[in-house]
């Protein structure tokens, strides 16, 4: 019996050593954890013996200047609200085995602002000076093998006001350092396409760059095979190649998929094709790229088509930041965003005004969105932003990105196709947003050029944000031409007209243009004497603020149209609203103490404000109905004050204490809202919906009495336990009888019981300067917010809630 258990154990580990010799040589791991961090010059850090002992121990991603303070001192100004930037470095350590010397080692940044310099043991790999650009580097040479290696970063962003919105500052995004052998496949070199599709097959074709750094030839197989999301293998094909020692070569090949399950918004079908390299029977490398099949087309008279099914494209611009986060954004961050769009009724982002994460891309193909990917806010020249500064309208220049565009602009724009190429989100490319030089024949050389750059690497069309239409500065038409779809920014319905007589057989979307909401902070209500106070405490010398809010009335009518003009217009193929998210910085029209955007339908903390309601009503087909405003309008009593609906029914009437003030028809073909004027008294106001006469949907808002309690409502309870997982604590303050208190402000203290952390607070006011890394948060009209980050130890969470004088809440969460 022993005999025969020695002998299995044999087989075992004869088997175990067959399994491990036939292993991919290659990982790409998660390089987070374990950093030091510090601000300033950080001379001689670079040194692998200098001495960081006192420098912050952190994790990434990092946003330092989320960190605050806001400060009118600042040199990032309004437009990078208020927050501190400066120069920084990080240095970590890490141990590479003596076995491990015929391997090759990448480090790879996914984004690092700005400025960086990257050193491996005092050794330079190089520089890049785009913050968004993700950029890697062959750390092979310099690695101490058997021994410690530092890593050592600097940045520096202290050329301020540096953009036109909030940056941040720091490592913000993911590293990752990759192992491979050295006959690899390069960081961004597989080219799948599949938009060569049907019902009953797919297509696939398939660009492998090879890369042999062996001092001698090898003869391998390369080896394609795709999976379908149960990991079942559909396809697979196998080729020859030889590379002589140092060559890189270009492998091709076709994989045929039988009744292929396609990619769309409702159901994001997602296969993964995965590269083997062989050799003598043996994977020398292997990756897996995930990927959706599905076909594209564009149309001069019918617009974007998806699996030959025509598509409007409902979209929003979105940044960058991740609001009490900062740029320092995790998966979940994007995911939250990302339904909340999505039951407003969107179906597509763009990237404004820059390449965005790995992971925001890796989401929205999870999550079935389209992506308008883009590039560039400047090109040559610097861009001076209208601002605001003691309520006067102003202009600055800021130092973005002009100066280096000629020397980096290719590069830059060549990483950011090869990076984002695979994914069946991105569905077209801009090179550009409200680029001065377009207006002139100046801009088409510029324009070509880049074009010509997607165009060799892609097979999507290119498209650029152009601005001039909506205020008669017309573009110049050879530039304009450069794109494969004309990009319109805030054209009016007569810029339709004029633009179609011109261009009758272009292809066109509006790039950008004003959401269907006010700029007021969201349930903010003002009448009379307090809309005069509202403005009095902000003690503003000049009106142009004043003007400039006010022209934008509480409905955004002007945003409404801009959807109106589009929606009817088959050959336009959707618009993408300004913005989906209020966001950091450009706080535009106000200045000091705004802090943030409030152009959005949605705040910063993530609460819909109206205007997310209009569009649900235009967007959506499941029955809803919206009122506003809130019913607490003490000190109006006996006065008239109209109370706005939307819908997505055939009719809506609305009830002020059980009576009725009135049937209203909704033409759902067209973009409508309706309106009743009331006498404003504390009480009940009602809206019913109706669908051919049947009541489908209401919407009640009652005058709330004092605050009583804390409600707590999560997306989630549970987290992974891996320090990078996150849930989202809505609080909102309600009266004894459950209603919202839509004016309540109590400051709301957060305390943890568990293996978490709190992440970051927020309430929405775009002019609090209350921290966000912090414990407690006051409230704003109503709600606030505290989002919970998950450490490495799995485990039961309790969350309370408690303020002064109101029933505190808790809720139970669990990280695992």
């Amino acid at each position: 019996m022993q005999r025969l258990k020695t002998s299995i154990l044999l087989v075992a580990i004869i088997f175990l050593a067959g399994c491990q010799a036939n292993q991919p040589k290659n990982s790409k791991d998660l390089f987070d954890f374990g950093w030091k961090f510090t601000k300033g010059e950080a001379i001689g850090a670079e040194n692998p013996n200098f001495i960081d002992q006192g420098w912050q121990d952190v994790d990434l991603p990092h946003d330092w200047s989320i960190e605050g303070p806001f400060s009118k001192e600042n040199a990032s100004f309004s437009r990078g609200a208020w927050l501190p930037a400066g120069k920084c470095a990080y240095r970590k350590s890490f141990e590479i085995k003596k076995n491990q010397k015929d391997k090759r080692f990448v480090i790879y940044f996914e984004g690092a602002y700005r400025n960086s310099e990257v050193w491996i043991n005092g050794n330079f790999l190089g520089t890049r000076p785009l913050g968004y650009a993700s950029f890697h580097y062959d750390m092979t040479p310099y690695i101490n093998f058997g021994g410690n290696n530092t890593l050592t970063v600097k940045l520096d962003n202290s050329a301020q006001p540096g953009s036109r919105w909030y940056t941040g500052t720091g490592i913000y995004r993911h590293v990752h350092l990759i192992t491979t052998d050295k006959l690899y496949v390069p960081v961004w070199g597989n080219y799948i396409v599949t938009n060569d599709c049907s019902a009953k097959e797919a297509t696939i074709k398939i660009e492998t760059e090879i890369k042999n750094d062996y001092n001698e030839e090898k003869s391998i197989i390369v080896r394609q095979t795709a999976f379908d999301s149960n990991s079942n293998e559909v396809s697979s094909i196998e080729t020859k190649e030889n590379l002589a020692a140092g060559e890189s070569k270009i492998n091709k090949s076709t994989l045929k998929v039988k009744n292929p399950l396609l990619w769309n918004p409702t159901t994001p079908n997602l296969y993964r094709i995965k590269t083997e390299l062989i050799v003598n029977g043996n994977v020398a490398y292997a990756e897996n790229t995930k990927t959706g099949i599905r076909k594209i087309e564009f149309d001069a008279t019918n617009g974007f088509f998806l699996n030959g099914k025509n598509i409007k494209l409902k979209g929003v611009c979105l940044h960058h930041d991740g609001g009490p986060l900062g740029a320092a954004v995790y998966a979940r961050t994007t995911e939250r965003q990302l339904e909340i769009l999505r039951e407003m009724g969107c179906n597509a982002v763009r990237t404004a005004h820059n390449p965005f994460s790995e992971e925001f891309m890796n989401i929205c193909d999870s999550m079935g969105f389209f992506v308008m990917s883009e590039m560039f806010d400047e090109w040559e020249k610097v861009k001076e932003p209208a601002t605001t500064q003691n309520g006067e309208k102003i202009r600055i220049p800021v130092n973005y990105y002009a100066d280096i565009f000629k020397k980096w602009a290719d590069k830059d724009l060549t990483d950011f196709v090869l990076r984002d190429r695979n994914h069946p989100s991105v569905i077209m490319w801009s090179i550009g947003n409200e680029i001065d030089q377009m207006r002139r024949p100046e801009g088409a050389p510029i324009g070509k050029r880049l074009a010509d750059i997607v165009h060799k690497l892609d097979y999507r069309p290119v498209t650029n944000g152009v601005h001039g239409y909506g205020w008669g500065v017309w573009p110049d038409s050879t530039a304009a031409a450069t794109s494969d779809i004309y990009g319109y920014n805030y054209i009016k319905d007569d810029g339709f007209i004029k633009e179609r007589k011109l261009q009758p057989n272009t292809m066109a979307i509006v790039t950008e243009h004003e959401s269907a909401q006010s700029f007021y902070p969201r349930g903010t209500y003002l009448y009379g004497d307090d809309k005069k106070a509202w403005w009095d405490k902000l003690a503003y010398e000049h009106k142009d603020a004043y003007e400039w809010v006010e022209g934008r009335d509480i409905r955004g009518e002007s945003g409404m149209d801009a959807w109106k003009w589009v929606k009817n217009r088959p050959y336009v193929m959707g618009m993408f609203i300004w913005t989906g998210f209020d966001y950091l910085g450009e706080v535009i029209p106000f200045g000091w103490p705004a802090r943030s955007s409030s152009f959005a339908p949605i705040d910063l903390c993530g609460f819909p404000k109206d205007g997310f309601f209009f569009y649900q009503s235009q967007w959506t087909d499941q029955p809803m109905v919206h009122i506003f405003p809130h019913w607490n309008l003490e000190g109006h009593e006996g006065e008239t004050v109209t109370v706005y609906a939307y819908t997505n029914c055939d009719e809506v009437e609305l009830f002020q204490d059980g009576k009725s003030l009135g049937k209203q028809k909704n033409d759902t073909k067209g973009v409508e809202y309706q309106s009743w004027d009331a006498v404003y008294q504390a009480g009940e106001l009602k809206a019913i919906s109706y669908i051919n006469g049947n009541q489908v949907a209401e919407k009640t808002v009652k005058t709330a009495g004092a605050p009583a309690k804390i409600l707590i409502s999560t997306r989630k309870t549970e987290m992974t336990a891996n320090s990078q997982d996150l849930i989202y604590v809505e609080c909102t303050v309600v009266d004894k009888d459950g209603n919202l208190v839509p004016k309540a402000d109590n400051k709301i203290e957060f305390s943890i019981d568990g293996p978490a952390v709190i992440a970051g607070v927020g309430n929405g006011n775009n002019m609090s300067h209350e921290p966000f890394q912090a414990n407690y948060r006051n409230a704003f009209n109503g709600k606030c917010l505290a989002i919970i980050k998950s450490t490495n130890t799995a485990g039961e969470i309790i969350i309370t809630a408690k303020s002064v004088d109101l029933e505190s809440a808790n809720i139970s969460l669990s990280s695992k």
